[in-house]
């Protein structure tokens, strides 16, 4: 019978060290999500391709808003300091691109439009958008 109550506990201590340690890798799990990945690269594809073609009418680090086909504009945008967003500069609206964001800032380099960020979990990230006008 004390063998029997001693096995018990055994077994108990082994599945609460079990348990445990699946909540951890279930943590892990959530902050190492790759489906966040997954939408920045097909934000990043979208807007890439509406802006390879436009004109911009005003670049700064804190946005940049163009022209499309000589009639609309939209903007990209730091929306409170914690999003990227795109929005339609004259009808209104945004899509959020990212979120929970700590810091975002817009760079030019010629033709080539550099966004960056850092979310609150410190990963930093960098979008590059090419901006080729039509030139006719």
């Amino acid at each position: 019978m004390l063998a029997e109550a001693v096995i018990a506990l055994l077994v108990t201590v082994m599945t609460l060290g079990i348990l445990q340690q699946s909540l951890q890798i279930v943590k892990k799990v959530e902050s190492n999500t790759r489906s966040e990945v997954l939408r920045w690269h097909i934000s990043n594809e979208r807007i890439q391709d509406l802006f390879l073609h436009s004109k911009v009418l005003e670049s700064n680090d804190q946005q940049i808003i163009f022209e499309v086909s000589g009639n609309k504009r939209y903007s990209i945008e730091s929306y409170q300091n914690n999003m990227l967003r795109m929005t339609g500069a004259e009808v209104g609206g945004h899509m959020p691109v990212l979120v929970n964001l700590k810091k975002i800032k817009f760079e030019q380099k010629g033709n080539v439009y550099v966004i960056r960020t850092t979310d609150k979990s410190g990963r930093k990230s960098e979008m590059y958008l090419i901006n080729e006008p039509n030139q006719s």
